[in-house]
């Protein structure tokens, strides 16, 4: 291959919403500033680079005028119809994503509209090392009021986003128990994790399993390099801990580095697919020397499963999906949940200005550059991959046997059937007057590799 670098970053998910400073904006800030030389010479780079490596370059229009639009519109001008993957950012927010430090509260929310047909706004999960996950909440309490002002009041007068962003705020929630808290916070920098939470579950959780079983639950937010110790350790733990079965929540994951992913395969993949091929990337037909593939590597740190349950949703993207897709070939892959996102490509990252260390750079580039193959050739997700058993995302309960998603696994881990789904007036726990849906899209979906 021609000098790449595999590395990667990570996406969060359409179910949910990170509130960061950081990715209020993906264009260039202080673009007025440049010089129109300057945009021309960047507008330049792009053509170049698009021609020669997105993959439906042949498709892209012969030519685009150079001038009177920023860098962004131009960079977009190009992207094919069907192409709703590709994008670009600043390099300072580049940067920020890069290290996986964030400033926020730690938020991650969304509504249960689908099915349950509730409004109210829910917490997903919450970063351990943010202000909120410092303060105790967790998944399942309800976001009520922020600076006393009602959260359904606020969204339905449209100011709900100008109220979240604010550096401090007083928020109040609603949790499960009945109770209410009220939190006085700021917005802080710390760092995010890849992997949120790992549980054992036994008898002792759910009844319907057997005395001997031990399923390991591992929540897995994003394949981002920088943090693929701690994947490795959780899968280690899984392995030390003789777990019978294993859950893998990528429910809010939408994907990152392919490394990490090809790594992760290799740890979870029976010994009958040791040597075989993972994953293919498959590029446009200019550059078919670029294509490369992915093999099953086991260790001693390997899992030695027949099947793997995984907890799927919108927000399970890229990455994510190529596990699904590449894993499937070679053992039982029960997917439990919601359909997702619907992203078998990725993308190569070209910085700019070239040839300059990475913190300098201006922009970052990332085009769909190749498709990933499974080993059977196939790639037909673009619209997601529907799960085998379809079930919605129960934002009512912690990461608990008493989760309708983590339920269903164990209950078929212990009786070979899925149990039926909850019963809404049971599952909500208040009404919630709220009737307007939320713009719940952190925009990042996708694997990519650094090219150079």
């Amino acid at each position: 291959m021609k000098n790449i670098i595999r590395s990667a970053a990570c996406a969060l998910v359409v179910a949910f919403i990170a509130l960061s400073v950081s990715l209020t904006s993906c264009s260039k800030s202080g673009e007025g500033s440049k010089t129109e030389t300057d945009s021309l010479q960047v507008k330049t780079f792009i053509d170049q680079m698009m021609r020669q490596f997105y993959y439906w370059a042949d498709l892209m229009p012969s030519s685009v005028n150079k001038k009177g639009n920023s860098v962004e519109d131009y960079f977009n001008s190009l992207l094919v119809r069907k192409d709703r993957w590709s994008w670009m950012m600043n390099g300072e927010t580049y940067n920020a994503m890069e290290t996986g430090i964030t400033t926020s509260y730690g938020f991650h929310i969304s509504q249960p509209i689908d099915y349950f047909g509730d409004y109210d706004v829910y917490i997903t999960y919450v970063d351990k090392n943010s202000p909120l996950g410092k303060a105790g909440v967790t998944r399942g309490w309800r976001l009520a009021k922020m600076n006393g002002t009602d959260v359904e009041t606020l969204i339905r007068n449209d100011r709900f986003y100008d109220e979240i962003y604010k550096p401090s705020n007083k928020f109040t929630f609603d949790k499960p128990d009945g109770t209410s808290v009220d939190l006085n916070l700021s917005q802080v920098s710390f760092q995010t994790n890849s992997v949120s939470m790992t549980k054992i579950f036994t008898s002792a959780d759910c009844d319907k399993l057997s005395s001997s079983a031990k399923v390991g639950y591992i929540l897995f937010n994003t394949f981002n390099s920088t943090m693929k110790s701690e994947i490795v350790s959780a899968l280690d733990q899984m392995k030390s801990s003789g777990v019978t079965d294993l859950i893998l929540d990528l429910r809010y994951n939408g994907g990152g580095d392919l490394d990490v992913c090809g790594d992760m395969a290799g740890l979870l993949a029976p010994a009958s697919a040791d040597g075989k091929v993972f994953l293919t990337l498959e590029h446009n037909l200019a550059n078919k020397e670029e294509d490369h593939s992915y093999y099953i590597k086991r260790s001693a740190k390997s899992l030695d499963l027949s099947r793997l349950f995984v907890i799927t949703g919108s927000g399970t993207a890229s990455a994510s999906e190529s596990l699904i897709n590449c894993l499937n070939p070679y053992m039982d892959i029960q997917t439990v949940g919601g359909q997702t996102y619907g992203k078998p490509n990725g993308m190569y990252v070209f910085y700019y200005p070239q040839k300059v260390a990475q913190k300098y750079i201006d922009y970052a580039f990332l085009p769909i550059c190749f498709y990933c193959m499974n080993s059977q050739g196939k790639a037909d997700f673009d619209n997601g991959i529907v799960p085998l058993q379809k079930r919605y995302d129960d934002l009512y309960h912690d990461f608990s046997a008493d989760e309708d998603l983590i339920k269903a696994c164990l209950v078929y881990i212990g009786t070979g059937k899925y149990p039926g789904l909850p019963a809404k007036s049971v599952t909500k726990s208040a009404p919630g007057n709220i009737t307007k849906k939320l713009r719940l899209d952190d925009g990042f979906k996708g694997a990519y590799v650094k090219k150079y």
